[in-house]
Protein backbone atom coordinates (compact mmCIF):
# COMPACT_ATOMS: atom_id res chain seq x y z
CA UNK A 1 0.00 0.00 0.00
CA UNK A 2 1.53 3.29 -0.94
CA UNK A 3 1.70 6.46 0.97
CA UNK A 4 -1.11 7.93 -0.42
CA UNK A 5 -3.54 5.21 -0.31
CA UNK A 6 -2.50 4.67 3.81
CA UNK A 7 -3.29 8.48 3.87
CA UNK A 8 -6.74 8.24 2.61
CA UNK A 9 -7.40 4.81 4.59
CA UNK A 10 -6.64 6.87 7.58
CA UNK A 11 -9.46 9.58 6.59
CA UNK A 12 -11.84 6.98 6.13
CA UNK A 13 -12.03 6.06 9.70
CA UNK A 14 -15.63 7.80 11.49
CA UNK A 15 -13.12 9.49 14.20
CA UNK A 16 -11.37 11.34 11.08
CA UNK A 17 -14.80 13.35 10.69
CA UNK A 18 -15.63 16.80 12.78
CA UNK A 19 -19.05 15.11 13.43
CA UNK A 20 -18.79 11.45 13.98
CA UNK A 21 -20.50 9.29 11.46
CA UNK A 22 -21.59 5.43 11.26
CA UNK A 23 -19.07 2.91 9.21
CA UNK A 24 -18.39 2.08 6.79
CA UNK A 25 -17.43 5.07 4.83
CA UNK A 26 -18.12 4.22 1.68
CA UNK A 27 -15.01 5.27 -0.77
CA UNK A 28 -15.32 5.78 -4.60
CA UNK A 29 -12.42 6.43 -6.55
CA UNK A 30 -11.17 8.18 -9.71
CA UNK A 31 -8.62 9.26 -11.54
CA UNK A 32 -9.03 12.63 -10.73
CA UNK A 33 -10.15 12.48 -6.44
CA UNK A 34 -11.44 10.31 -4.09
CA UNK A 35 -14.60 10.91 -3.17
CA UNK A 36 -15.26 9.54 0.78
CA UNK A 37 -19.15 9.15 1.23
CA UNK A 38 -20.31 9.98 5.34
CA UNK A 39 -23.43 10.20 6.25
CA UNK A 40 -25.03 13.08 4.91
CA UNK A 41 -22.12 14.27 3.81
CA UNK A 42 -19.19 13.87 1.13
CA UNK A 43 -15.74 14.79 1.18
CA UNK A 44 -13.97 15.15 -2.01
CA UNK A 45 -10.08 14.77 -2.20
CA UNK A 46 -8.08 15.93 -5.57
CA UNK A 47 -4.71 13.08 -6.10
CA UNK A 48 -1.75 15.01 -5.93
CA UNK A 49 -1.73 13.92 -9.51
CA UNK A 50 -0.36 15.83 -12.81
CA UNK A 51 -2.37 14.44 -15.97
CA UNK A 52 -1.02 17.80 -18.29
CA UNK A 53 -5.08 18.84 -18.42
CA UNK A 54 -4.86 19.22 -14.69
CA UNK A 55 -1.99 19.69 -12.31
CA UNK A 56 -2.94 19.06 -8.47
CA UNK A 57 0.61 17.76 -7.17
CA UNK A 58 0.95 20.29 -4.97
CA UNK A 59 -0.72 21.50 -1.91
CA UNK A 60 -1.96 25.25 -2.36
CA UNK A 61 -2.60 23.98 -5.92
CA UNK A 62 -5.27 21.61 -4.58
CA UNK A 63 -6.80 24.31 -1.78
CA UNK A 64 -6.82 26.54 -4.67
CA UNK A 65 -8.80 24.15 -7.07
CA UNK A 66 -11.03 23.21 -4.01
CA UNK A 67 -12.18 26.74 -3.47
CA UNK A 68 -12.72 27.03 -7.16
CA UNK A 69 -14.76 24.04 -6.99
CA UNK A 70 -16.92 25.83 -4.56
CA UNK A 71 -17.29 28.97 -6.09
CA UNK A 72 -18.39 28.17 -9.64
CA UNK A 73 -20.59 25.18 -8.82
CA UNK A 74 -22.70 27.72 -6.76
CA UNK A 75 -23.74 29.05 -9.92
CA UNK A 76 -26.15 26.11 -10.32
CA UNK A 77 -26.05 24.12 -6.84
CA UNK A 78 -25.10 26.71 -3.67
CA UNK A 79 -27.01 25.34 -1.03
CA UNK A 80 -24.67 21.50 -2.12
CA UNK A 81 -21.50 23.00 -1.88
CA UNK A 82 -20.68 24.10 2.11
CA UNK A 83 -17.21 24.74 1.60
CA UNK A 84 -13.79 23.25 2.30
CA UNK A 85 -12.29 21.56 4.56
CA UNK A 86 -8.86 21.22 5.66
CA UNK A 87 -6.88 17.83 6.87
CA UNK A 88 -5.28 18.28 9.58
CA UNK A 89 -2.67 15.90 11.09
CA UNK A 90 -1.72 15.40 14.73
CA UNK A 91 1.62 15.72 16.01
CA UNK A 92 1.09 11.66 16.27
CA UNK A 93 0.58 11.77 12.62
CA UNK A 94 -3.08 11.07 12.00
CA UNK A 95 -4.65 12.79 9.43
CA UNK A 96 -8.35 14.08 10.13
CA UNK A 97 -10.69 16.67 8.60
CA UNK A 98 -11.10 20.11 10.39
CA UNK A 99 -13.93 22.08 10.22
CA UNK A 100 -15.21 23.44 6.78
CA UNK A 101 -14.12 26.96 5.35
CA UNK A 102 -16.53 29.09 3.43
CA UNK A 103 -13.77 31.09 1.34
CA UNK A 104 -10.46 32.25 1.33
CA UNK A 105 -10.45 32.35 5.16
CA UNK A 106 -9.29 28.99 4.61
CA UNK A 107 -5.73 28.42 6.20
CA UNK A 108 -2.91 27.63 3.92
CA UNK A 109 -0.84 24.62 3.67
CA UNK A 110 1.54 24.24 6.86
CA UNK A 111 -0.43 26.57 9.08
CA UNK A 112 -1.18 25.22 12.67
CA UNK A 113 -4.46 25.19 13.50
CA UNK A 114 -5.06 24.23 17.26
CA UNK A 115 -1.75 22.45 17.33
CA UNK A 116 -2.35 20.80 13.87
CA UNK A 117 -0.85 21.06 10.53
CA UNK A 118 -2.68 21.70 7.35
CA UNK A 119 -1.52 18.85 5.10
CA UNK A 120 -4.40 18.40 2.49
CA UNK A 121 -8.01 20.15 1.58
CA UNK A 122 -11.34 18.53 0.35
CA UNK A 123 -14.82 19.82 -0.65
CA UNK A 124 -17.11 19.45 1.57
CA UNK A 125 -21.18 18.99 0.21
CA UNK A 126 -24.48 17.94 1.02
CA UNK A 127 -25.00 14.33 -0.02
CA UNK A 128 -27.59 13.77 -2.29
CA UNK A 129 -29.55 10.44 -2.93
CA UNK A 130 -28.10 8.21 -5.92
CA UNK A 131 -31.51 7.73 -7.12
CA UNK A 132 -32.13 11.24 -7.50
CA UNK A 133 -29.26 11.34 -10.25
CA UNK A 134 -30.84 11.58 -14.07
CA UNK A 135 -28.65 8.87 -14.61
CA UNK A 136 -30.65 6.57 -11.93
CA UNK A 137 -33.80 7.94 -13.58
CA UNK A 138 -32.82 7.17 -17.23
CA UNK A 139 -31.68 3.79 -15.71
CA UNK A 140 -35.16 3.02 -14.24
CA UNK A 141 -37.61 4.39 -16.85
CA UNK A 142 -38.63 7.31 -14.80
CA UNK A 143 -37.31 10.28 -16.98
CA UNK A 144 -39.28 11.57 -19.85
CA UNK A 145 -39.29 14.23 -22.33
CA UNK A 146 -41.07 16.73 -19.88
CA UNK A 147 -38.69 16.34 -17.27
CA UNK A 148 -35.56 16.56 -19.90
CA UNK A 149 -37.47 19.99 -21.24
CA UNK A 150 -37.29 21.77 -17.57
CA UNK A 151 -33.26 20.71 -17.56
CA UNK A 152 -33.21 22.39 -20.63
CA UNK A 153 -34.51 25.40 -19.30
CA UNK A 154 -32.55 25.21 -16.39
CA UNK A 155 -29.49 25.17 -18.61
CA UNK A 156 -30.75 27.21 -21.02
CA UNK A 157 -30.96 30.32 -18.47
CA UNK A 158 -27.76 28.90 -16.94
CA UNK A 159 -26.06 29.67 -20.37
CA UNK A 160 -27.96 33.45 -20.75
CA UNK A 161 -26.87 34.44 -17.34
CA UNK A 162 -23.35 33.71 -17.23
CA UNK A 163 -19.86 35.65 -18.91
CA UNK A 164 -18.50 35.93 -21.83
CA UNK A 165 -16.21 38.01 -23.22
CA UNK A 166 -13.49 38.57 -25.67
CA UNK A 167 -11.02 36.29 -23.60
CA UNK A 168 -13.58 33.49 -23.32
CA UNK A 169 -14.33 34.07 -27.11
CA UNK A 170 -10.95 33.22 -27.98
CA UNK A 171 -12.15 29.24 -26.69
CA UNK A 172 -14.28 28.78 -29.50
CA UNK A 173 -11.61 29.80 -31.85
CA UNK A 174 -10.51 26.93 -33.94
CA UNK A 175 -6.88 26.79 -32.46
CA UNK A 176 -8.46 25.61 -29.49
CA UNK A 177 -10.77 23.51 -30.29
CA UNK A 178 -8.19 21.76 -32.68
CA UNK A 179 -5.78 21.83 -29.82
CA UNK A 180 -8.59 20.27 -27.83
CA UNK A 181 -8.65 17.38 -30.24
CA UNK A 182 -5.53 16.55 -30.66
CA UNK A 183 -4.42 16.33 -26.84
CA UNK A 184 -7.41 14.12 -27.31
CA UNK A 185 -6.06 12.08 -29.54
CA UNK A 186 -2.35 11.85 -28.37
CA UNK A 187 -3.92 10.84 -25.23
CA UNK A 188 -6.29 8.16 -27.21
CA UNK A 189 -3.62 6.17 -28.72
CA UNK A 190 -1.63 4.15 -26.20
CA UNK A 191 -5.17 2.60 -25.99
CA UNK A 192 -5.64 1.44 -29.55
CA UNK A 193 -6.08 -1.87 -28.94
CA UNK A 194 -6.77 -2.11 -25.43
CA UNK A 195 -9.97 -0.04 -25.37
CA UNK A 196 -9.96 1.47 -28.84
CA UNK A 197 -10.56 -0.12 -31.94
CA UNK A 198 -7.83 1.30 -35.19
CA UNK A 199 -10.92 1.50 -37.79
CA UNK A 200 -12.56 3.61 -34.77
CA UNK A 201 -9.38 5.83 -34.35
CA UNK A 202 -8.61 6.49 -38.08
CA UNK A 203 -12.63 7.10 -38.18
CA UNK A 204 -13.03 9.72 -36.01
CA UNK A 205 -9.38 11.68 -36.55
CA UNK A 206 -10.16 12.22 -40.54
CA UNK A 207 -13.91 13.28 -39.32
CA UNK A 208 -12.64 15.74 -37.10
CA UNK A 209 -9.76 17.31 -39.05
CA UNK A 210 -12.93 17.41 -42.13
CA UNK A 211 -15.15 19.16 -40.48
CA UNK A 212 -12.56 21.93 -39.03
CA UNK A 213 -11.66 22.44 -42.47
CA UNK A 214 -14.47 22.42 -44.21
CA UNK A 215 -16.29 24.27 -41.13
CA UNK A 216 -13.90 27.49 -40.37
CA UNK A 217 -16.55 29.95 -40.79
CA UNK A 218 -19.11 28.20 -38.80
CA UNK A 219 -16.67 28.48 -35.63
CA UNK A 220 -16.19 31.88 -36.25
CA UNK A 221 -20.58 32.47 -36.66
CA UNK A 222 -20.70 30.90 -33.56
CA UNK A 223 -18.03 33.69 -32.35
CA UNK A 224 -19.28 36.27 -33.72
CA UNK A 225 -22.85 35.52 -32.12
CA UNK A 226 -21.93 35.16 -28.49
CA UNK A 227 -22.23 31.37 -28.36
CA UNK A 228 -19.02 30.78 -26.32
CA UNK A 229 -19.22 30.93 -22.77
CA UNK A 230 -18.07 29.77 -18.90
CA UNK A 231 -19.56 26.43 -19.39
CA UNK A 232 -20.13 24.27 -16.47
CA UNK A 233 -18.03 21.73 -18.37
CA UNK A 234 -18.89 18.48 -17.18
CA UNK A 235 -22.80 18.37 -17.72
CA UNK A 236 -23.63 14.50 -17.20
CA UNK A 237 -25.97 12.30 -16.28
CA UNK A 238 -24.57 11.52 -13.22
CA UNK A 239 -24.40 15.33 -12.12
CA UNK A 240 -27.83 16.03 -12.78
CA UNK A 241 -29.96 15.21 -9.76
CA UNK A 242 -33.65 15.69 -10.20
CA UNK A 243 -35.23 16.10 -6.79
CA UNK A 244 -38.63 15.25 -5.52
CA UNK A 245 -39.53 18.25 -3.99
CA UNK A 246 -40.43 16.79 -0.69
CA UNK A 247 -37.56 15.06 -1.01
CA UNK A 248 -35.52 18.85 -2.12
CA UNK A 249 -36.74 20.58 1.35
CA UNK A 250 -35.46 17.64 3.70
CA UNK A 251 -32.24 17.99 2.04
CA UNK A 252 -31.10 21.28 0.51
CA UNK A 253 -32.95 24.58 0.18
CA UNK A 254 -35.13 24.66 -3.07
CA UNK A 255 -32.92 27.21 -5.02
CA UNK A 256 -32.83 25.17 -8.06
CA UNK A 257 -35.13 25.83 -11.11
CA UNK A 258 -38.08 23.23 -12.15
CA UNK A 259 -41.29 22.97 -12.54
CA UNK A 260 -44.16 20.54 -11.40
CA UNK A 261 -42.89 17.49 -9.59
CA UNK A 262 -39.25 17.94 -9.93
CA UNK A 263 -36.18 20.73 -8.82
CA UNK A 264 -33.12 20.45 -10.64
CA UNK A 265 -29.89 20.46 -8.86
CA UNK A 266 -26.40 19.90 -10.89
CA UNK A 267 -23.31 19.84 -9.67
CA UNK A 268 -19.41 18.71 -10.41
CA UNK A 269 -18.68 21.64 -12.98
CA UNK A 270 -15.06 21.61 -14.33
CA UNK A 271 -13.10 23.77 -12.28
CA UNK A 272 -9.20 22.41 -13.00
CA UNK A 273 -8.66 23.85 -16.16
CA UNK A 274 -10.26 26.88 -18.12
CA UNK A 275 -9.66 25.16 -21.44
CA UNK A 276 -12.27 22.50 -20.88
CA UNK A 277 -14.86 25.07 -19.35
CA UNK A 278 -14.76 27.97 -21.65
CA UNK A 279 -16.06 27.06 -25.22
CA UNK A 280 -18.93 26.55 -27.26
CA UNK A 281 -22.33 26.10 -25.56
CA UNK A 282 -23.20 23.16 -28.41
CA UNK A 283 -20.43 21.32 -26.68
CA UNK A 284 -22.32 21.63 -23.18
CA UNK A 285 -25.70 20.34 -24.67
CA UNK A 286 -23.81 17.43 -26.82
CA UNK A 287 -22.76 15.77 -23.27
CA UNK A 288 -25.63 15.22 -21.98
CA UNK A 289 -26.87 14.16 -25.58
CA UNK A 290 -24.05 11.83 -25.69
CA UNK A 291 -24.91 10.16 -22.47
CA UNK A 292 -28.45 9.76 -23.38
CA UNK A 293 -27.64 8.42 -27.08
CA UNK A 294 -25.20 5.85 -25.07
CA UNK A 295 -28.24 4.79 -22.71
CA UNK A 296 -30.15 4.24 -25.52
CA UNK A 297 -32.47 7.04 -25.20
CA UNK A 298 -31.84 9.17 -28.35
CA UNK A 299 -35.29 10.01 -27.75
CA UNK A 300 -34.57 12.27 -24.68
CA UNK A 301 -31.63 13.48 -25.69
CA UNK A 302 -33.34 14.87 -28.91
CA UNK A 303 -36.09 16.37 -26.47
CA UNK A 304 -33.17 17.81 -24.46
CA UNK A 305 -31.58 19.64 -27.39
CA UNK A 306 -35.20 20.74 -28.95
CA UNK A 307 -35.93 22.51 -25.40
CA UNK A 308 -32.84 23.76 -25.56
CA UNK A 309 -32.66 25.42 -28.80
CA UNK A 310 -36.53 26.81 -27.94
CA UNK A 311 -35.53 28.43 -24.70
CA UNK A 312 -32.04 29.88 -26.31
CA UNK A 313 -33.21 30.46 -29.73
CA UNK A 314 -30.25 29.01 -30.73
CA UNK A 315 -30.88 26.86 -33.70
CA UNK A 316 -26.99 26.58 -35.31
CA UNK A 317 -26.30 24.75 -32.44
CA UNK A 318 -28.03 21.39 -33.79
CA UNK A 319 -25.74 21.04 -36.44
CA UNK A 320 -22.83 20.96 -34.55
CA UNK A 321 -24.34 18.28 -32.06
CA UNK A 322 -22.51 15.22 -34.00
CA UNK A 323 -19.45 16.88 -33.95
CA UNK A 324 -19.38 18.08 -30.10
CA UNK A 325 -20.95 14.53 -29.64
CA UNK A 326 -18.00 12.72 -31.11
CA UNK A 327 -15.54 15.00 -28.85
CA UNK A 328 -17.65 13.99 -25.69
CA UNK A 329 -18.07 10.59 -26.10
CA UNK A 330 -13.76 10.37 -26.89
CA UNK A 331 -13.29 12.64 -23.68
CA UNK A 332 -15.14 10.01 -21.41
CA UNK A 333 -14.05 6.91 -23.08
CA UNK A 334 -10.24 8.57 -22.34
CA UNK A 335 -10.85 9.61 -19.47
CA UNK A 336 -11.99 5.83 -18.18
CA UNK A 337 -9.35 4.23 -20.05
CA UNK A 338 -6.59 5.74 -17.53
CA UNK A 339 -7.70 3.53 -14.98
CA UNK A 340 -6.45 0.82 -17.09
CA UNK A 341 -2.75 2.34 -15.98
CA UNK A 342 -3.93 3.46 -12.04
CA UNK A 343 -2.46 1.19 -9.54
CA UNK A 344 -4.82 2.15 -7.12
CA UNK A 345 -7.37 1.01 -8.88
CA UNK A 346 -8.73 -2.18 -8.27
CA UNK A 347 -8.66 -5.10 -11.06
CA UNK A 348 -13.00 -5.54 -11.56
CA UNK A 349 -13.30 -1.46 -11.77
CA UNK A 350 -10.08 -1.59 -14.55
CA UNK A 351 -12.01 -4.51 -16.23
CA UNK A 352 -15.38 -2.42 -16.18
CA UNK A 353 -13.71 0.95 -17.19
CA UNK A 354 -12.11 -0.99 -20.03
CA UNK A 355 -15.80 -2.44 -21.54
CA UNK A 356 -16.93 1.15 -21.03
CA UNK A 357 -14.59 3.18 -22.57
CA UNK A 358 -14.59 0.45 -25.81
CA UNK A 359 -18.46 1.41 -25.82
CA UNK A 360 -17.95 5.27 -25.78
CA UNK A 361 -15.52 4.88 -28.72
CA UNK A 362 -18.17 2.86 -30.78
CA UNK A 363 -20.47 5.51 -29.63
CA UNK A 364 -18.11 8.60 -30.67
CA UNK A 365 -17.04 6.45 -34.15
CA UNK A 366 -21.28 6.61 -35.18
CA UNK A 367 -20.90 9.99 -35.18
CA UNK A 368 -19.15 10.36 -37.68
CA UNK A 369 -21.51 9.48 -40.25
CA UNK A 370 -22.68 13.00 -40.14
CA UNK A 371 -21.40 14.98 -42.94
CA UNK A 372 -18.12 17.16 -42.54
CA UNK A 373 -19.03 19.96 -45.51
CA UNK A 374 -21.67 22.21 -45.53
CA UNK A 375 -24.35 20.98 -48.02
CA UNK A 376 -27.34 22.57 -49.62
CA UNK A 377 -30.21 20.18 -49.85
CA UNK A 378 -33.06 20.58 -52.02
CA UNK A 379 -35.86 19.00 -51.63
CA UNK A 380 -38.44 19.03 -54.82
CA UNK A 381 -40.91 17.35 -56.62
CA UNK A 382 -44.36 18.55 -58.22
CA UNK A 383 -47.07 19.67 -55.76
CA UNK A 384 -48.83 17.20 -53.16
CA UNK A 385 -45.58 14.53 -53.16
CA UNK A 386 -44.83 15.58 -49.84
CA UNK A 387 -41.42 17.74 -49.66
CA UNK A 388 -42.65 19.87 -47.25
CA UNK A 389 -43.07 16.98 -44.61
CA UNK A 390 -39.66 15.61 -45.78
CA UNK A 391 -37.82 19.00 -45.54
CA UNK A 392 -39.27 20.17 -41.98
CA UNK A 393 -38.65 16.28 -41.11
CA UNK A 394 -34.79 16.59 -42.29
CA UNK A 395 -34.00 19.60 -40.71
CA UNK A 396 -35.50 18.46 -37.81
CA UNK A 397 -33.23 15.39 -38.02
CA UNK A 398 -30.05 16.66 -38.95
CA UNK A 399 -30.66 19.91 -37.27
CA UNK A 400 -30.41 22.56 -40.81
CA UNK A 401 -31.75 25.53 -41.85
CA UNK A 402 -35.33 25.34 -43.67
CA UNK A 403 -36.25 27.84 -46.03
CA UNK A 404 -39.83 27.18 -48.05
CA UNK A 405 -40.50 28.88 -51.29
CA UNK A 406 -44.15 28.96 -50.41
CA UNK A 407 -42.97 31.25 -47.30
CA UNK A 408 -40.94 32.96 -49.65
CA UNK A 409 -43.54 34.32 -51.92
CA UNK A 410 -45.92 35.32 -49.84
CA UNK A 411 -43.98 37.47 -47.84
CA UNK A 412 -42.55 39.26 -50.64
CA UNK A 413 -46.19 39.58 -51.89
CA UNK A 414 -47.05 41.09 -48.21
CA UNK A 415 -49.68 38.65 -47.55
CA UNK A 416 -49.73 36.21 -44.36
CA UNK A 417 -48.14 32.65 -44.91
CA UNK A 418 -51.81 30.55 -44.15
CA UNK A 419 -53.98 33.21 -46.72
CA UNK A 420 -54.99 31.19 -49.77
CA UNK A 421 -54.19 32.34 -52.97
CA UNK A 422 -56.64 30.59 -56.15
CA UNK A 423 -54.93 31.66 -58.58
CA UNK A 424 -55.05 29.40 -62.18
CA UNK A 425 -51.64 27.86 -63.09
CA UNK A 426 -49.05 30.27 -63.95
CA UNK A 427 -50.60 33.55 -62.85
CA UNK A 428 -50.78 35.98 -60.24
CA UNK A 429 -48.13 34.75 -57.36
CA UNK A 430 -47.42 31.90 -59.63
CA UNK A 431 -46.34 33.71 -63.02
CA UNK A 432 -42.61 33.47 -64.21
CA UNK A 433 -41.37 36.04 -63.17
CA UNK A 434 -43.19 35.73 -59.17
CA UNK A 435 -41.42 32.20 -59.30
CA UNK A 436 -37.99 34.09 -60.69
CA UNK A 437 -38.50 36.98 -57.50
CA UNK A 438 -39.20 33.94 -55.48
CA UNK A 439 -36.27 31.63 -56.65
CA UNK A 440 -33.76 34.63 -56.50
CA UNK A 441 -34.86 35.59 -52.94
CA UNK A 442 -34.63 31.94 -51.79
CA UNK A 443 -31.28 31.80 -53.61
CA UNK A 444 -29.82 34.52 -51.87
CA UNK A 445 -30.99 33.59 -48.17
CA UNK A 446 -29.55 30.38 -48.53
CA UNK A 447 -26.43 31.67 -49.65
CA UNK A 448 -26.01 33.39 -46.50
CA UNK A 449 -26.42 30.31 -44.29
CA UNK A 450 -24.00 28.69 -46.77
CA UNK A 451 -21.44 31.76 -46.17
CA UNK A 452 -21.68 30.08 -42.32
CA UNK A 453 -20.64 27.19 -43.67
CA UNK A 454 -23.70 26.03 -42.20
CA UNK A 455 -25.87 23.35 -43.80
CA UNK A 456 -29.54 24.14 -45.86
CA UNK A 457 -32.62 22.79 -47.12
CA UNK A 458 -34.75 24.26 -49.80
CA UNK A 459 -38.42 23.44 -49.95
CA UNK A 460 -39.71 24.62 -53.40
CA UNK A 461 -40.53 22.67 -56.28
CA UNK A 462 -37.15 23.29 -58.56
CA UNK A 463 -39.46 22.61 -61.78
CA UNK A 464 -37.26 24.60 -63.94
CA UNK A 465 -34.04 23.24 -64.83
CA UNK A 466 -32.46 26.30 -65.17
CA UNK A 467 -33.59 27.58 -61.75
CA UNK A 468 -31.60 23.80 -60.35
CA UNK A 469 -28.82 24.53 -62.13
CA UNK A 470 -28.39 28.50 -60.65
CA UNK A 471 -28.82 27.23 -57.22
CA UNK A 472 -26.07 24.39 -57.38
CA UNK A 473 -23.62 26.72 -59.07
CA UNK A 474 -24.11 29.18 -56.23
CA UNK A 475 -23.51 26.22 -53.80
CA UNK A 476 -20.55 24.79 -55.99
CA UNK A 477 -18.63 28.30 -55.70
CA UNK A 478 -18.80 28.60 -51.99
CA UNK A 479 -17.36 24.75 -51.73
CA UNK A 480 -20.99 23.25 -50.97
CA UNK A 481 -22.21 19.96 -51.04
CA UNK A 482 -25.13 20.13 -53.73
CA UNK A 483 -27.72 17.63 -53.19
CA UNK A 484 -31.32 17.38 -55.39
CA UNK A 485 -33.94 15.08 -53.91
CA UNK A 486 -36.52 14.69 -56.23
CA UNK A 487 -39.65 13.40 -54.82
CA UNK A 488 -41.84 11.20 -56.42
CA UNK A 489 -45.16 9.56 -55.48
CA UNK A 490 -48.09 8.43 -57.58
CA UNK A 491 -50.89 10.65 -58.83
CA UNK A 492 -53.28 9.12 -56.56
CA UNK A 493 -51.76 9.61 -53.86
CA UNK A 494 -50.51 13.47 -54.56
CA UNK A 495 -54.28 14.53 -55.57
CA UNK A 496 -55.68 13.06 -52.06
CA UNK A 497 -52.87 15.06 -49.83
CA UNK A 498 -53.78 18.00 -52.05
CA UNK A 499 -57.42 17.69 -51.43
CA UNK A 500 -56.98 17.39 -47.39
CA UNK A 501 -54.49 20.02 -47.57
CA UNK A 502 -56.57 22.73 -49.66
CA UNK A 503 -59.32 21.86 -47.48
CA UNK A 504 -57.35 22.91 -43.88
CA UNK A 505 -55.39 25.14 -45.30
CA UNK A 506 -52.98 25.16 -42.35
CA UNK A 507 -49.68 25.91 -44.54
CA UNK A 508 -48.54 28.39 -46.87
CA UNK A 509 -48.44 26.44 -49.74
CA UNK A 510 -51.91 26.95 -52.53
CA UNK A 511 -51.30 23.43 -54.45
CA UNK A 512 -54.54 21.90 -55.01
CA UNK A 513 -55.45 18.94 -57.47
CA UNK A 514 -56.91 21.05 -60.20
CA UNK A 515 -53.32 22.62 -60.63
CA UNK A 516 -51.28 18.83 -60.60
CA UNK A 517 -51.58 17.43 -64.00
CA UNK A 518 -50.20 21.44 -65.05
CA UNK A 519 -48.01 21.28 -63.33
CA UNK A 520 -46.61 17.95 -63.97
CA UNK A 521 -46.66 18.73 -67.56
CA UNK A 522 -44.55 21.83 -67.13
CA UNK A 523 -41.85 19.43 -65.01
CA UNK A 524 -38.43 19.71 -66.78
CA UNK A 525 -36.56 16.39 -65.83
CA UNK A 526 -32.72 16.33 -64.78
CA UNK A 527 -30.31 15.77 -67.26
CA UNK A 528 -26.63 14.60 -66.96
CA UNK A 529 -25.44 18.18 -67.71
CA UNK A 530 -26.72 18.50 -64.30
CA UNK A 531 -26.32 15.00 -62.55
CA UNK A 532 -22.43 16.14 -63.47
CA UNK A 533 -22.58 19.11 -60.65
CA UNK A 534 -25.33 18.06 -58.13
CA UNK A 535 -26.01 14.60 -56.86
CA UNK A 536 -29.51 13.52 -57.77
CA UNK A 537 -31.74 11.26 -55.32
CA UNK A 538 -35.28 9.71 -56.47
CA UNK A 539 -36.67 9.66 -52.98
CA UNK A 540 -40.53 7.71 -53.14
CA UNK A 541 -42.69 9.11 -50.66
CA UNK A 542 -45.79 7.12 -51.22
CA UNK A 543 -45.36 5.59 -47.85
CA UNK A 544 -44.93 6.74 -44.66
CA UNK A 545 -42.76 9.79 -44.08
CA UNK A 546 -40.11 8.43 -42.08
CA UNK A 547 -39.53 5.91 -45.28
CA UNK A 548 -38.72 8.48 -47.29
CA UNK A 549 -36.49 10.51 -44.50
CA UNK A 550 -34.23 7.59 -44.13
CA UNK A 551 -33.87 7.36 -47.91
CA UNK A 552 -32.60 10.85 -48.02
CA UNK A 553 -30.37 10.11 -44.93
CA UNK A 554 -28.99 6.95 -46.78
CA UNK A 555 -27.19 9.03 -49.26
CA UNK A 556 -26.38 12.06 -47.09
CA UNK A 557 -24.66 10.30 -44.14
CA UNK A 558 -22.08 8.71 -45.95
CA UNK A 559 -19.91 7.66 -43.10
CA UNK A 560 -21.03 4.15 -42.76
CA UNK A 561 -17.81 1.99 -41.71
CA UNK A 562 -19.47 1.77 -37.95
Amino acid sequence: MDTYEVFVSSLSRPEAFPERVEAPIQRIQTHASVVLLAGGLVYKLKKPKNFGFFDYTTAPQRRHFCLEEVRLNARMAPQVYLGVAPVLQSPEGRPHFGATFAGEDLPQPGTLVQGESVVDFAVVMTRLADEATLEARVRDHTAEAPLLATIASRVAEFHQRIQTSERISQYGKLETVGGNWEENFQQMRPYIGRALDAEAFDAIYEYVHEFIRQREQFFAARIRDGHIRDCHGDLRLQHIYCLDRSQAASTVAPTAAGTGRFTVEIIDCIEFNERFRFGDVAGEIAFLTMELDEAGRPDLARAFADAYVAASGDEGLLELLPFYSCYRACVRGKVLAFQLDEAEIPAEQKEAAQKHAQALFTLAAGYTRYPTAPTLLIVGGTMGVGKSTLAASLGHRLGWKVLSSDVVRKRLAGVAPTEPHDDAYGTGLYTIAWTGRTYSTLRQEALMVLHDARSVILDASFARREERLETTRLAAEIGARAVFAECRCSREVAMRRLAERWRTRQDASDGRPELLDSQAAAWEPVTSQEAESTQHLIIHTDGPSEAAEEQVLEHLLVRTRH
